[in-house]
């Protein structure tokens, strides 16, 4: 009898402790001043993207087609610059034709490791962190691919999403469901899907962060100085592996978390579309609405933003990709 007190006491103990490490996935990776500094990113790149993508004529809302297609005609024309020979992949929702822009590198063929951010906006407001700065961070690695050459033995697809806001977010007019629902249509493997997902807001205030749950203030910093891995509970060992990778190369602290796709903000960007066709995503964010009070308004400027810290978020997702 006491034995068995003993085991019920011992699970009782053990199944929190199980519970944290899964979701929190602590590693041990050493910051390596050598592996970081070969890599040569450019927070000045990323500000002119920003702040081009932040200057066209109009909001570049799903609304306003002409401002749309000059955000994406810079994006085609960026990685054109680099000696990718992008593609346009049109689709139709609402009874309008939206456009999402792919190049890759290496062999398509070969399973692949896609790279993406959504470039629209909701309403009025010029989306500075959501999301120019995720397609400016897409932009930079891409050119750091170029330049760095790096040897893979998969394909990296870089894509340029519309439609991640509303009216067709959650719906299939998403310009990443449609991404994801034609690579498995025509039987790509895919191995892996990082969505860039607001990655330049930052700031040291002590209560700065907030989180969907309470208690994971025990567990995670109270400052927005931090940027987060978000996994679901069947990708635990990846999201592990892009951390210890990122940690390697990046001064700006990473953290990660794997839940269920249900609690709040964990599915809010166009990874979620790819879980839906249970494929292997993650999104690497600076947490959004959980720290950024320009969130959805015109607050949202690239004065709001850190390039130096942003950068160090491209410097280890880009090593990160590489390695995996």
């Amino acid at each position: 009898m006491l034995t068995l007190i003993y085991i019920l006491g011992f699970i009782v103990i053990l199944l929190p402790i199980v519970g944290i490490y899964f979701l929190y996935m602590p590693t041990h990776s050493v910051y390596s001043d050598k592996t970081a500094n070969d890599i040569q990113s450019s927070p000045s790149e990323l500000e002119k993207h920003v702040r081009a993508l932040c200057n066209t004529s109009d909001y570049r809302n799903y609304k306003n087609k002409e401002a749309q297609k000059e955000a994406t005609d810079y994006i085609f024309e960026q990685l054109k610059s680099f000696g990718y020979a992008p593609h346009i992949q049109t689709f139709e929702a609402a009874n309008e034709e939206y456009k999402n822009i792919i190049a890759f590198y290496g062999d398509p063929n070969q399973e692949r490791i896609i790279v993406g951010a959504h470039y629209d906006t909701f309403g009025d407001q010029q989306g500075a962190d959501d999301n120019a700065s995720g397609i400016a961070g897409m932009i930079e690695i891409a050119r750091l691919l170029k330049q760095h050459q790096p040897k893979v033995d998969f394909c990296i697809e870089l894509v340029a999403y519309a439609n991640e806001e509303r009216p067709f977010f959650t719906t299939k007019g998403m310009g990443s469901y449609v991404h994801a629902e034609r690579n498995l249509n025509n039987n790509v493997k895919t191995k892996l899907m990082v969505c860039l997902e607001m990655i330049g807001y930052f700031d040291d205030r002590s209560g700065s962060q907030s989180y969907p749950i309470k208690f994971l203030d025990k567990i995670y910093p109270k400052e927005a100085n931090f940027i987060a891995i978000v996994g679901n509970l069947s990708n635990h060992f990846v999201v592990k592996e892009l951390k210890h990778a990122m940690k390697k190369t990046s001064k700006t602290p990473i953290y990660s978390i794997n839940a269920p796709s249900s609690v709040r903000g964990l599915a809010n960007s166009d990874h979620r579309n790819y879980w839906h066709f249970n494929q292997n995503a993650v999104m690497i964010t600076d947490t959004s609405f959980f720290r950024n009070p320009n969130y959805h308004t015109k607050g949202d400027t690239p004065e709001s933003l850190d390039f130096k810290k942003m950068n160090e978020v491209i410097k280890g997702t880009f090593y990160a990709i590489t390695q995996i």
